[in-house]
């Protein structure tokens, strides 16, 4: 009995052993230490050109951390959720657009179905630049909700009434969320037949409430359109490049928005909010989000990480600065670690998370 048990404690010691429990296994040591001899082609055989499709590039460690070992522990949960739903209507000063959380492939269709429908009739499409312009339609004058209305639903019998005549300006672009689309409208309004007054466009609507009901209107059609399955215009694939871009470089990683500075605050702010990381104080004026990250303090902890982690582990959060900047006429976002002492390697790993993790949920 003695020596079964024996034997059973020794297959149990030497299999934790080969996980790794009791220090690292053969299997890690191998993969880490390892290396195995190049295949050699006899010399009575030709040899063929070699040309190696996987070759292991040159690492350039820009964070410093060769040399350090940095224990890690169970990895965080993707993220099936960003916080916000698939279509919203965003609003920043004057400005208005439509947030779709899908490509611009899949909106372009939609969107142009949409006036196809409305038997809008249009002067321009213009795929390449994302744009679509409509020819003058007569309509009402009063409220938006009338004129909308109005637009499109005319009535045979009063059309001849009608004195004022409408045409729009629709931008159909690649959102800062890799995916993402947004809808931009403008409106333009003129006496009937004036044409003196052309639709020239330079950013503001004649009527800023007609333009939030076309938008209101182009976000209720495409979602109620997004369950009958998918609609691809390969042309419009082209315009898919986010309006965020992540850069590496010797101090580190940062990201480049294609928008204002205005736009790029208000979406960094949103993009912390909705990552659930605490943001202690900011600094508009000098463009800089005082926030506590970690990567267990700022994640919804599963079962699992609740066994393996401790409270203090899971409250604790390092200081950081997220800064906003304009560099050469360009909006560049950066975080790095608050305080005197320099950064650990540590540091330097939850400072990538979280440039990360704002890419990821900017909207």
């Amino acid at each position: 009995m003695r020596k079964a048990t024996l034997i059973s404690v020794l297959l149990f010691l030497n299999s934790c052993g080969s996980l790794g429990w009791l220090g690292k296994s053969d299997e890690q040591k191998k993969l880490e230490e390892g290396t195995s001899k190049p295949t050699k082609i006899p010399s009575e055989l030709d040899a063929p050109f070699f040309n190696d499709p996987m070759a292991i590039p040159e690492i350039q460690d820009f964070r410093g951390l060769s040399g350090s070992e940095i224990e890690l522990g169970l990895p965080d949960p993707l993220a099936t959720n960003f916080g916000v739903e698939q279509i919203l209507i965003r609003r920043l000063g004057d400005n208005r657009w439509v947030f779709i959380d899908l490509p611009v492939a899949t909106v372009w269709p939609r969107v142009l179905l949409f006036f196809e429908e409305k038997k809008f009739p249009l002067t321009s499409v213009e795929v390449s630049e994302g744009r679509i312009e409509t020819d003058w339609i007569i309509g009402s004058s009063g409220e938006a909700e009338d004129v909308f209305e109005s637009l499109t639903n005319p009535n045979k019998g009063e059309t001849q009434v009608y004195l004022r005549e409408y045409s729009f300006n629709v931008r159909v672009e690649a959102g800062v969320r890799s995916g993402s689309t947004e809808l931009y409208v403008e409106e333009r309004n003129r006496l009937r037949n004036d044409e003196s007054l052309s639709a020239a466009w330079d950013g503001a609507s004649d009527e800023p409430e007609l333009e939030s009901k076309m938008l209101s209107a182009l976000a209720y059609y495409i979602g109620e359109r997004l369950a009958e399955g998918p609609s691809i215009s390969l042309a419009a694939a082209t315009r898919q490049a986010s309006k965020v871009e992540t850069i590496s470089g010797e101090n580190g990683t940062v990201l480049k928005y294609r928008l204002d500075f205005d736009r790029t605050w208000a979406t960094i702010g949103r993009a912390l909010e909705d990552a659930e990381v605490e943001v202690v104080d900011l600094d508009r004026s000098a463009g800089v989000y005082f926030v506590s990250y970690s990567s267990l303090a700022n994640s919804k902890a599963g079962f699992l990480k609740r066994i393996f982690n401790s409270e203090d582990e899971k409250k604790e959060g390092r200081p950081f600065l997220v800064t906003v900047s304009s560099q050469s006429g360009q909006i560049i976002v950066n975080a790095a670690p608050s305080g005197e002492s320099s950064p650990g390697p540590e540091d330097l790993v939850l400072r990538e998370r979280l440039i990360k993790l704002i890419k990821e949920y900017s909207t």
